[in-house]
């Protein structure tokens, strides 16, 4: 082959390798960029951490729409207060994305009775809540009631 056409060989050999690599190294970049764009809705998201952690800092904890029937009926039995007439109740349930409280998670963190557990127990079972809200979305959440008396005045 004669030597004139050597060098626009070499140069055209140097400008497709160069190209070559180019086209290469662009490709894995895109592919990469496809696989961890975020996911379309941010709710996802919310519910996950919600699962992982249901007593989340949110912008709306679970609020009771329609508490009826009432968690303590009157008249309140002696055997359910204290010597001094004081009383305290605080339980906690978790209240799902429609509002729902899931009656399994139902635990009672202080009771000066087990009158007061009980009607707890069964009127927030009937109760309607607004689901909390994380990011604007429906998350599960506790919901906690708490309920005292103090003690009676001498």
């Amino acid at each position: 082959m004669p030597t004139h056409f050597l060098k626009p060989m070499a140069a055209l050999a140097a400008v497709l390798t160069i190209a070559a690599c180019a086209s290469r190294t662009a490709e894995p970049e895109t592919r990469n960029a496809q696989v961890l764009a975020p996911p379309a809705d941010s709710c996802v998201l919310a519910r996950e951490d919600a699962a992982l952690n249901p007593r989340l800092d949110v912008e709306r904890v679970p609020t009771p729409v329609r508490m009826q029937p009432p968690p303590i009926r009157t008249p309140v039995p002696r055997t359910a207060v204290r010597r001094d007439g004081s009383s305290s109740l605080k339980v906690e349930v978790l209240v799902d994305t429609l509002g729902k409280p899931d009656m399994t998670t139902f635990s009672v963190i202080e009771s000066t009775s087990a009158w007061l557990t009980t009607g707890a127990r069964n009127a927030i079972a009937q109760w309607t809540f607004e689901p909390a809200l994380l990011n604007g979305c429906k998350v599960p959440r506790y919901y906690q009631f708490v309920a005292t008396s103090p003690p009676r005045r001498r």
